[in-house]
């Protein structure tokens, strides 16, 4: 198919609110704490920086806040100040998400993970305030109350799943959400709280699990809430614990369906100026899903975040790194993981997608289903061309892969998940231009800059040899080469084409024509006086 993009050098648009860039998700707060670790936050904010991190488990056993000696709290904040002074040196705030339970306020033995995070609700509601309100002083104390007021505290995870919150029980998370927010504010009213980071699919089409009844409760007994949080996976199932992958996928257009439908709920609620952030988001919930280490990643991802412009405040991918241990860690450099970037420090295809978004200009001046055409502050044109395509209706993300170690399957195997199809054709032709156009073009699909791609090539091996990795490292780049173009009669035409699972950036760089000015006409010679 054939796509025609029409851009005028000189024309105006909408300004471009890019919701993409303003948080990411990361596994629990301890794994924060560890260089490797480090290094990957380092590197995406080095690429394309965000301005919010969440992460679980902030109060969970082994950040080590929250003791009794004697039946009198303790409190220890250092590891939650080596987290947060890491992340505020390299420009990233915490949106802290407050949860687990520590072990020693938790009220019963229910845990979650590998590393047991306590699920149940405290048994002393006045200590919870009290831990609360002490991490709050703490985080003033130490980061100033400016700084603090432009962070975010959303109230637990998930708590509308058993696994995540005992029984589910949401007139108990009721109480921990009013008593947290009402602390909050207590210290200082300019604090952000919200909630109540539902996941899954709520009983009308788009609208989130407790959504009404949390948002109703809040109106009615006047409770803090300053954000709505949920978290729109594109799956029917809406968790994946065993790390199977088994996903069934419910639609294309599911991400947009779920933000209309939290707007209905904002706007049916009287809610309708609250900030809406989706604090979790990525093609499905499994840490398992083999679909997410592959070139198909890049294009879900700046396809869904274009076409969710304007509907969110954020949209959190789920998440930095697969150094993430909710199943364990992976038993192979590719195995599904959430990471932008493996273990290994390799970049997948969906790190690549964010950092395609990050390179749009401020300004949109035409857009389609396939293609963005921006302009920079500079006045140079950046384009983005993909070629996205979606599951089989027949396919869930385990369909192939399930049982089955990542040598044993190839390439084409995993990629069969996914609807067939050809390249996409893009024109584009830029009017309202002059001279020599300089077009940098750089290009991802299963050949260039997909190291999934290339390592399944190499064997996938289940060890990466030193050399190899640094082989790896050349491939996981997208392909880069810039072209002089001469633009005649005032316009430039470029062609390229996209393949299946691709995305291309144009960077079109030239002398805009500017518009003529009208002849500025002196006074006649007699009527000028001198002095």
């Amino acid at each position: 198919m054939i796509h025609d993009i029409v851009v005028d050098s000189n024309g105006n648009g909408p300004s471009i609110v890019p919701h993409w860039r303003v948080c990411v998700g990361g596994g629990r707060t301890a794994e924060a704490l560890r260089g490797q670790f480090q290094r990957h936050l380092e590197m995406l904010q080095h690429d394309m920086p965000f301005s919010y991190l969440r992460m679980h488990g902030v109060f969970h056993e082994d950040m080590m806040v929250y003791r009794e000696s004697e039946g009198r709290p303790v409190f220890n904040w250092q590891y939650v100040d080596m987290a947060y002074d890491h992340w505020l040196s390299i420009g990233i705030r915490p949106f802290v998400e407050l949860g687990f339970m520590p072990y020693d306020l938790a009220s019963g033995d229910d845990t979650v993970f590998w590393w047991r995070g306590n699920i149940t609700p405290p048994r002393d509601w006045a200590r919870w305030e009290l831990l609360v309100e002490r991490f709050v002083d703490h985080v003033i104390e130490r980061y100033g109350l400016e700084e603090v007021r432009r962070w975010y505290f959303e109230v637990w995870n998930e708590p509308n799943l058993e696994v995540f919150w005992k029984n589910a029980d949401f007139p108990t998370y009721l109480e921990l959400y009013e008593r947290t927010a009402r602390v909050i504010r207590d210290v200082d009213s300019g604090l952000r709280v919200g909630g109540p980071a539902s996941s899954g699919a709520g009983e009308a089409a788009g609208q989130p699990p407790w959504g009404r009844a949390f948002l109703l409760e809040c109106r009615q007994r006047n409770i803090p809430i300053d954000f709505f949080s949920t978290h729109p996976y594109p799956t029917i199932h809406t968790v994946d614990l065993a790390g199977q992958g088994d996903m069934t996928w419910d639609g294309q257009d599911r991400l947009g369906v779920d933000l209309r439908g939290v707007e209905d709920l904002l706007a049916e609620t009287e809610f309708s100026t609250l900030e809406r952030h989706y604090t979790e988001w990525s093609s499905s919930p499994s840490p398992r899903d083999p679909a997410h280490d592959t070139a198909f990643m890049a294009p879900f991802i700046v396809r869904n975040n274009w076409l969710a412009r304007g509907h969110a405040d954020s949209l959190a991918f789920w998440a930095v790194s697969d150094i993430f241990e909710e199943s364990r860690l992976g038993d192979g450099p590719f195995h599904g993981g959430f990471g932008l970037v493996n273990a290994q420090s390799l970049k997948k295809a969906a790190y690549h997608g964010y950092w395609f978004l990050s390179r749009l200009g401020s300004q949109e001046l035409v857009s389609g289903e396939c293609f963005a055409a921006t302009r920079r502050e500079d006045g140079t044109l950046a384009i983005l061309v993909w070629n996205y395509h979606h599951y089989r209706g027949d396919c869930s993300p385990a369909l192939v892969a399930r049982g089955r170690q990542p040598a044993e399957r190839d390439t084409g195997e995993v990629y069969e998940l996914f609807e067939p199809g050809d390249a996409e054709h893009f024109r584009l032709r830029v009017s309202g231009v002059s001279g020599p156009v300089r077009v940098r073009t750089t290009r991802l699909d299963r050949e260039h800059g997909s190291v999934y791609d290339a390592w399944v090539a190499m064997g996938a091996p289940s060890h990466i040899r030193p050399s190899d990795l640094e082989v790896l490292r050349t491939l996981m780049e997208p392909e880069e080469r810039v072209e002089c173009v001469a633009a005649r009669d005032g316009s430039l035409e470029y062609s390229v084409a996209v393949e299946p699972h691709g995305v291309t950036l144009l960077e079109v760089s030239c002398e805009r024509q500017r518009p003529a000015l009208a002849p500025q006409f002196a006074p006649e010679a007699d009527s000028v006086r001198v002095g």
